[in-house]
């Protein structure tokens, strides 16, 4: 399906009235599509209309499969349960994040993008844009190149979701990222590029695309390339990306692919989306205040079971306590899973407020957010 878009006599994105929907669905296993079969049956879920997808997955060993398995199910889902062809489901950006660890329940949250009427209220509704990079090369790895493109990359989203950049709410993607075989093989061929170890590798190429964030939706100037990974006072609140190796899944890769969240008036639906930046590793209540920025009012306390019925998704990037110290408490940060057995307890924190366990949670935030922080946002239904 395609839509048209124009510009307002003031520059303003418009875009022919439209609508996002979002359903959320557990996950049995890495291929399991089942509920998205039965939301078909119901006449809930309409496949050519998908327009992103992203998931929590449970594998959380380094070389697993689970987001690979995860995206080929659900592109053969939208394959034969639709019309479009293959190279057009390829470029449905996809967002797997493994680690489904502690009460962490995986599972999938599928977008749409349908015609509609404004909202009745007149009140600004989700909007959804998709996007990915130029592709890559290894030698752009760690140089303001790399922000630029991704920076690029979310101009492009905005647009696609009638959006000026700077109402861009959250991001959620993956970012390109280089083996360290890559990185040899342009060596080999000539191309100057510094030894990497992989921490400070995924910090470059994640922080790039978080970077990048912040640049188009004008939260910092162009940082220069030797700042990535390096001046975590440097950071977006917007941003929600990772990084892996290129992996053979949709789109001709490798580039970063980004799913671009926002609210826009004129939009119709029924959705919202809210942000709020994580102070640290104990701040439970950015979940209520972007709940409260989403337009969901919400007590000081557990969310109700009518109040859980009304969040579709929630999206928390973390990061580990720099200094060893949470709150001037030390964390035993030497210890070889202390990085997973944060995400369990940051995890069950927020799914404790919650009071559900679907929750997209992903660690080493790069740029993203505050350091020893993060940044969280939800969809909710605000009809």
């Amino acid at each position: 399906m395609v839509y048209s878009f124009c510009r307002s006599d003031r520059g303003e994105p418009m875009v022919a009235e439209t609508q996002i929907d979002a359903v959320r669905v557990p996950m049995a296993h890495t291929g399991d599509v089942c509920e998205l079969d039965l939301l078909l049956t119901d006449g809930r879920l309409h496949p050519d209309d998908v327009i992103a997808v992203t998931g929590k997955v449970e594998d959380s060993n380094t070389g697993g499969n689970s987001r690979v398995d995860a995206d080929h199910a659900v592109r053969r889902f939208l394959a034969e349960r639709g019309t479009r062809s293959e190279p057009e489901i390829g470029t449905i950006p996809m967002v797997f994040t493994t680690g489904g660890v502690g009460i962490l329940t995986p599972h999938l949250v599928v977008y749409s993008r349908s015609r509609a009427e404004p909202a009745p209220d007149g009140g600004p509704r989700l909007a959804v844009g998709t996007a990915r990079s130029a592709r890559m090369l290894p030698q752009w790895t760690g140089t303001a190149r790399v922000i630029e493109a991704n920076a690029d990359a979310v101009r492009a989203a905005a647009d696609d979701a009638g959006l000026l950049p700077e109402q861009t709410e959250y991001v959620v993607g993956k970012a390109y990222h280089p083996s360290q075989q890559a990185l040899a093989a342009a060596r080999a061929a000539g191309k100057d590029i510094d030894a990497l170890d992989d921490d400070t590798l995924f910090r470059k190429t994640s922080g790039s695309a978080a970077l990048g964030v912040a640049v188009a939706t004008h939260e910092l100037a162009l940082p220069s390339g030797n700042q990535v990974g390096v001046e975590p006072g440097l950071w977006s609140g917007r941003a929600c990306i990772s990084a892996n190796a290129w992996e053979p899944v949709g789109g001709n890769g490798p580039d970063t692919q980004l799913i671009l969240m926002g609210n826009r008036p004129g939009a119709g639906g029924r959705l919202r989306v809210g942000r709020a930046v994580i102070g640290d590793l104990l701040d439970v209540d950015a979940l209520p205040r972007a709940l409260r920025r989403a337009g969901l009012e919400v007590g000081p306390g557990p969310l109700t079971a009518d109040q859980r019925a009304r969040v579709i998704a929630v999206y928390v990037k973390i990061g580990l306590p720099p200094d060893g110290l949470l709150r001037g408490r030390r964390q035993v940060i030497e210890s070889p899973s202390y990085s997973g057995e944060v995400k369990i307890a940051a995890g069950a924190m927020f799914a404790g407020w919650l009071q559900d366990t679907m929750i997209y949670l992903s660690g080493s935030a790069s740029h993203q957010g505050p350091p020893g922080g993060g940044t969280l946002a939800v969809i909710v239904d605000v009809s």
